[in-house]
């Protein structure tokens, strides 16, 4: 299925939860994530799939100080 990840279209599998996207596409699995404008929950990222046409907004988590 097509979906948007940071405004570039992306091919997943069917049944693709949130968990599952961030370890596909090579992200953190506690980046913050947003679906279509709305926050996920970090509990609900194994539960939570993704659906064809969703824009997804992945941060990726830096360090420093």
């Amino acid at each position: 299925m097509e979906i948007f990840v940071n405004n570039r279209e992306v091919t997943v599998p069917l049944e693709c939860s949130v968990e599952d996207l961030l370890r596909i596409m090579g992200y953190h699995p506690y980046a913050p994530i947003w679906i279509n404008g709305l926050q996920i929950l970090r509990r609900d990222y194994p539960s939570r799939k993704i659906k064809d046409q969703d824009h997804i907004k992945i941060i990726r988590p830096l360090a420093g100080g």
